[in-house]
């Protein structure tokens, strides 16, 4: 098997060769960007701009770019046509091709990205040039047109906005009556349901041969049902005031279209962001709508150091879509601690903080309900193991357990994650935490 370039092989066919035969080539990112390149540069500079190129292959196949399939006029003279793109070593492109389109048009970057066959969501305009060309039809004779050159570059972050939340909702189908149900365990007997789902890592890419455990989208939400299966049978027969449905805590792997966290580190992620945001939030939804028949509901949300911003953005979609329900609550207040009193109980909410300062930021935040609870509890997530600390004056401190696989990052570092389980927890008004219930999955 041949790794050299063919001849008459474009640069894309022969990049997309290579990736997509990398083992059965035996080569690593690095070999495969010094093959394409004729440089060698670190492994994290050589995946980066593997994934920009991946991305680029994709969208190739979607625009056909490259393949001069799109023609601006149906009888140009092919030789005065331009349309070719440049893939520079930093991840941008280059790309230039004649276009016709009014001067206004010139100026306008959208109309510029999507002329070039750029989707406005993934790249960003760097810069543009545009030069007046006069070309001949056989059909229209002599025509102006514009030779258009632009350098573009992937966009690192998105940005939520009305409209695509709009979106959102219409791929969703959440334009529905959303309405009140009668719930079937509800009484004002002073119990609540606690359900924390923590750290799922929602897009994670996991397998056998690189993190010795299996883990993708299907296996999460396989998982995620079946502990909403588990604490609904557990519960039959028990009534409550409420549920308090606890997202967030690193629901969603990566955090934009980079497949990074928000802070930036690389993630293996294995669905593209824009369908990682459509299927969390279905997720979320039915989450909702599962625990909502039991009795009324609370949803809070917890920022976490993986998906900040896309979490962000899925909260101001959930608010929205229970808008018209008097028996759902959505938080969707970015605050990285929440408190959240009932009864004599007041429950700190945050994904990690330093154990030894809980009691302080506790009497400190909270102070306005410490004086009025008698059980005070700080829930904590970030470490994939269920802990329990000592207790700091009438705070007790507990950390979540996950139900999620391990990353190669995970494995490599030695966080052993000892079994995938779930709690969640039991609460009465006046005698605190009376019961905890442990999902634990194979």
């Amino acid at each position: 098997m041949s790794i050299q370039r063919f001849e008459n092989e474009d640069f894309l066919t022969y990049a997309e060769r290579l990736i997509s035969r990398r083992q059965d080539y035996d080569l690593d990112k690095v070999e495969i960007f010094e093959l394409l390149y004729g440089e060698q540069v670190s492994p994290d500079h050589a995946r980066k701009c593997l994934t920009n190129l991946e991305r680029t292959i994709e969208e190739s196949k979607k625009y056909n770019i490259g393949k001069q399939i799109h023609k601006d006029l149906n009888d140009v003279d092919l030789q005065t046509k331009k349309n070719t793109i440049e893939l520079n070593k930093d991840g941008s492109q280059t790309s230039e091709k004649l276009i016709e389109m009014s001067n206004e048009e010139a100026k306008d970057v959208n109309f510029l990205l999507k002329s070039h066959g750029y989707d406005i969501k993934c790249w960003e305009l760097v810069s543009a040039r545009n030069n007046i060309w006069n070309v001949y039809s056989k059909q229209d004779g002599v025509q102006t047109l514009y030779s258009s050159k632009i350098v573009v570059k992937p966009l690192k972050e998105y940005v939520w906005n009305a409209e695509d939340i709009e979106k959102l909702f219409n791929s969703l189908n959440l334009y529905s009556n959303k309405k009140d149900i009668i719930p079937k365990q509800y009484e004002e007997n002073g119990n609540i349901l606690f359900v924390p789902i923590a750290d799922l890592h929602y897009g994670l890419n996991s397998d056998i041969l690189s993190t010795g455990n299996e883990y993708n989208i299907q296996i999460a939400e396989e998982l995620y049902y079946q502990v909403l299966s588990d604490v609904v049978t557990r519960i039959e027969g028990k009534r409550f005031e409420k549920v308090v449905f606890v997202v967030g805590n690193d629901f969603i792997n990566s955090d934009n279209l980079s497949n990074t966290t928000t802070k930036g580190t690389p993630q293996d992620t294995g669905i593209s962001w824009f369908a990682l945001v459509e299927n969390a939030t279905k997720l979320i939804v039915n989450g909702i709508d599962i625990l909502k028949s039991i009795a009324p509901v609370d949803v809070q949300f917890v920022p976490s150091n993986h998906d900040l911003h896309t979490m962000f953005g899925i909260m101001q979609t959930l608010k929205a879509h229970y808008r018209n329900c008097s028996n759902i609550i959505i938080d969707t207040s970015p605050l990285p601690r929440k408190y959240y009193k009932f009864g004599t109980n007041l429950i700190a909410l945050s994904h990690n903080i330093k154990v030894k300062d809980a009691l302080k930021l506790i009497s400190t935040e909270g102070k306005s309900d410490w004086s009025s609870c008698n059980h005070v509890y700080c829930i904590l997530a970030h470490l994939h193991e269920a802990m329990e600390y000592e207790k700091q004056g009438y705070v007790e401190i507990r950390r979540l357990p996950t139900i999620s696989g391990w990353s190669r990052w995970t494995n490599n570092s030695g966080y052993v994650q000892t079994e995938k389980k779930n709690q969640a927890f039991i609460i009465n008004k006046d005698k605190g935490m009376t019961d905890i219930l442990n999902t634990i999955l194979d």
